[in-house]
């Protein structure tokens, strides 16, 4: 794919991804004062269970399914890329109603044990068809990320943004009398409707392409010893059980910080009321925010991998390196232009945004973890579209360790802010570890 194809690409899903940005940005702000911070961190205790049903359910499939169909196209094999997808969505169908069916049988458990309050029994009963939606979503995902076409995926995105805000708010407003609880079901609700409305774009945008010409007519008709099935699936899993291992270990760590945050805070000093409160300020404002620039490089990393994967099945490893270093160069500059805002405004954007100033110490920390977070993405992505995967799962242990042992120590001492210097040492660890193992594969790291 020409360089010229790849920033389309990305500038695609950079402006469905800033209309997604920006209306989230307001919706959040808008459901902060609807429901407040305590609200806020009810609804944020429930959605790492939601990113760890969605990992186990997807089984890091969809990343393997771009790069595998990625591969395919590069080489002319459509029937094999096509195959490819329909034996994800069998795999993940099946694995994703068992997940939906555990969570909604053990909701109660779940709250009770695992999360530690029974407000979040309602938002957890409400999650399985969200999880079934958004995990279906993203087999289609993966595998026109795999077709360099990123047009599908933008526009579900705006439609599932677009949908979410148009429920959540209602519905938190309309239950909010009826208790904290009962607006963050109303919310996790509203997500559900966003995931089925992306869903739906996706599917549709399957079908036309399933009846468009050539070369997609093939897809029945010819047939290719490559593409049987146990060596296809040998070759999805390869690549799928690390990924799904580091999202697993991700949404685990999300869930251990809902676990060990608020009791570090309690131990410090904090009421269970306030720790709670200290949670959502750090979990929904202020690392909402340092995600906020990642609008940019989120869309890079989607068109990057499949790219990457092409340059590496042909063995053109000049143009391996030339991609790798248009990601890290866009991605540094984005991290340079976060940072400095960061600094120099903290208590500006946090009054802007949340009407907050409070959070403006957290907010100044977020210029260090801008570069280490944006860079460790990125490279997930290159590592990703490299085949890299079980050396980016070793190095993402090593960074949740890293991460939970800082959480723990400083927490304790420092409060709040200690809990985000921990998640910034932890991104730093894997960027790093991240950056060797890239240098080694390619031949040298590409600086911008």
């Amino acid at each position: 794919m020409p360089e010229r194809r790849l920033l389309q690409g990305t500038l695609a899903l950079t402006a469905a991804g800033l209309y997604s940005r920006l209306a989230g940005s307001v919706f959040r702000i808008l459901l902060v004062r609807i429901i407040g911070e305590a609200g806020i961190g009810l609804v944020q205790m429930a959605l790492p269970l939601f990113g760890l049903a969605i990992n186990l359910a997807t089984l890091g499939l969809p990343a393997a399914l771009a790069t595998v169909v990625a591969d395919r196209a590069a080489r002319g094999d459509w029937p094999g890329a096509e195959q490819a997808r329909r034996m994800v969505t069998r795999l993940v169908l099946a694995a994703t109603l068992v997940i939906a069916a555990v969570t909604w049988l053990g909701a109660g458990l779940l709250a009770e044990r695992v999360l530690t309050d029974t407000r979040t029994h309602l938002s957890l009963t409400i999650m399985p068809p969200a999880i079934v939606a958004a995990s279906l979503a993203m087999v289609l995902r993966g595998y026109f990320q795999g077709l360099q076409d990123l047009t599908p995926s933008a526009i579900a995105q705006v439609v599932e943004q677009t949908v979410r805000i148009g429920t959540v708010l209602p519905l938190a407003l309309l239950l909010l009398p009826h208790g904290l609880a009962a607006a963050a079901g109303g919310a996790m609700a509203g997500i559900a409707c966003g995931e089925l409305a992306g869903l739906a774009v996706l599917a549709l945008r399957h079908r036309r392409l399933e009846a468009s010409p050539r070369p997609w007519r093939r897809l029945r008709t010819t047939k290719n010893r490559d593409t049987a099935p146990p060596a296809l699936a040998r070759g999805l899993l390869g690549l799928a059980v690390p990924v799904m291992l580091a999202g697993l270990a991700g949404s685990l760590t999300a869930t251990l910080d809902v676990m060990l945050i608020p009791r570090r805070l309690e131990a410090a000093g904090f009421s269970w009321e306030e720790a709670t409160a200290q949670y959502g300020r750090l979990t929904g404002m202020a690392v909402p925010l340092l995600f906020l620039p990642m609008v940019v490089v989120y869309p890079l990393m989607t068109s990057l991998t499949p790219a990457i994967s092409t340059a590496a099945a042909l063995g053109n490893r000049r143009l391996l390196q030339s991609r790798i270093r248009l990601g890290v160069r866009v991605t540094l500059a984005v991290a340079l232009a976060a940072g400095l805002l960061f600094l120099l405004a903290p208590r500006r954007l946090a009054a802007l945004l949340y009407g907050s100033p409070d959070i403006a110490p957290l907010v100044t920390w977020l210029a260090l973890a801008a570069p280490l977070t944006y860079l460790q993405h990125l490279e997930d992505a290159v590592m990703t579209g490299l085949g890299l995967t079980a050396q980016s799962l070793r190095n993402y242990v090593i960074g949740i360790a890293v991460r939970l042992g800082f959480i723990y120590v400083l927490t304790g001492s420092l409060g709040i802010t200690g809990a985000l210097l921990g998640i910034i040492a932890g991104q730093g660890v894997m960027a790093l570890l991240h950056a060797r193992d890239i240098r080694r594969a390619t031949g040298r790291y590409p600086l911008p």
